[in-house]
């Protein structure tokens, strides 16, 4: 194995590390120290990969933004309707935040930075504009019918897909889907046309 690789397999490593430290303790109580004992590293040796404990949450952020933009693309395959776009987003979103450490910890670091005063929230304001987008869609189209402007719509659905995640360890993964689904269903039907599934 080429040093090259051995260093992109330690930094990955690291990132997931990082990503179950700072999705549990946030930013300001997550301990550099405790992502090196994870990895079985030396603090020194991870500072070689991030010089600090600031460019790893920048990391795991762009890491955030990269699964996101990956969801987009895969949300809306050929033939989608906006509420089926809609669909997959939200409902894909509210599964990859439960299964994806680095997903998550992304979220909270941007969230922990937004209630601070000291972040922009770009991966946030990028997930309400996406959905915001996709709503207006829905409702060009007459499948988003409520007369609720699409930014209210778009912030209903992510408090629901944030909230889900709370709700989350009360059920089993196979319940989890059962339960997101009913829940889908019933936003559609505040907002929108029940007869129409996306």
């Amino acid at each position: 194995m080429s040093q090259q690789e051995r260093s992109r397999r330690t930094r990955e490593r690291v990132l997931d590390a990082a990503a179950q430290e700072f999705s549990r303790h946030g930013y300001a109580d997550a301990a550099v120290q405790s992502v090196a004992a994870r990895t079985g590293m030396t603090k020194g040796a991870l500072y070689g990969h991030f010089a600090s404990k600031e460019k790893l949450a920048d990391a795991l952020v762009a890491e955030g933004a990269r699964i996101w933009g990956r969801m987009l693309q895969d949300s809306a395959p050929a033939g989608a309707t906006p509420l089926g776009t809609l669909r997959s987003l939200t409902v894909g979103l509210a599964h990859a935040l439960r299964e994806d450490a680095r997903l998550r910890a992304a979220v909270r670091l941007e969230n922990d930075g937004l209630l601070a005063g000291t972040g922009e929230g770009s991966l946030l304001r990028d997930v309400h504009g996406s959905i915001v987008s996709v709503v207006r869609r829905a409702q060009d189209v007459g499948d988003v019918t409520a007369e609720q402007s699409a930014q209210t719509i778009a912030q209903l659905l992510l408090s629901v897909v944030f909230g889900a995640q709370s709700a989350a360890v009360l059920t089993s993964e196979e319940r989890f889907g059962t339960w997101l689904e009913r829940v889908w269903e019933l936003v559609l039907a505040m907002v929108g046309d029940t007869r129409v599934r996306g």
